[in-house]
């Protein structure tokens, strides 16, 4: 699937409003091409900004220009002044292997950090995790999302989004358990580690953890 950067996202429904970037194929080309790529740090600071794969589906997408990668899910980047930058998975590798640079609105946002607050966009997720009557694939996305938001409430919703519903358990339980591990540690979060929780939940936590401790031994090695 091929959309021009900083068009409106509308490949799967959306809880909120996105701009997509990196959709590239042969039609526009390797948009933003140059002859001067990304250094290493940019492309660390990509990675760091975005570390989680969601809207996974059931088919791979090959790389149209060399062949040589698939990908499968897409990165969000949640900007603190309301923007949301949605990339397929291949969005990295056209960076590394085709010298794709995406758009200065991006760019210029992560190398000048600011805290993520709450706003309507966390409010909004919350309100589609919790939805019952909501589509489990938006729902599921709301989970990965909300973990961008060090905030007592987000924690709220995750944990809340644990009772009864078993069907959203069974199709996402993981990735609400790798986001509520975002919030370990947190004074507000001991019920982690106190309770008893779903099978695929207690996985997602566990699989943080390794992942934590890959990018540790990656970072130290």
């Amino acid at each position: 699937m091929e959309y021009l950067d900083l068009t409106p996202y509308e490949y799967l429904n959306s809880a909120l409003p996105e701009t997509s970037i990196g959709w590239l194929g042969p039609e526009h080309g390797v948009q933003g091409g140059t002859a001067d790529p990304l250094t290493a740090a940019e492309v660390t600071m990509l990675r760091a900004a975005s570390p989680r794969v969601g809207r996974v589906t059931m088919g791979w997408h090959a790389c149209e220009f060399c062949e040589n990668a698939e990908g499968n899910g897409e990165y969000r980047y949640y900007l603190p002044d309301g923007r949301i930058f949605a990339a397929p998975t291949l969005f990295l590798h056209y960076v590394e292997r085709h010298c794709y640079r995406p758009p200065a609105q991006l760019l210029d946002a992560l190398a000048d950090p600011a805290p993520l607050h709450w706003d309507w966009r966390a409010e909004r997720l919350c309100l589609v995790l919790l939805d019952e009557n909501a589509d489990i694939g938006l729902r599921a996305e709301a989970a990965v999302g909300l973990a961008c938001w060090d905030d007592r409430r987000a924690y709220a919703a995750l944990w809340n989004s644990l009772r009864g519903d078993d069907d959203l358990l069974d199709c996402a339980g993981d990735e609400i358990g790798r986001s509520l591990a975002a919030f370990s540690g947190r004074e507000y979060a001991k019920d982690l580690t106190a309770v008893t929780l779903h099978t695929m939940v207690q996985y997602g936590i566990e699989k943080a953890a390794q992942d934590d401790y890959q990018i540790f031994l990656r970072t130290f090695s």
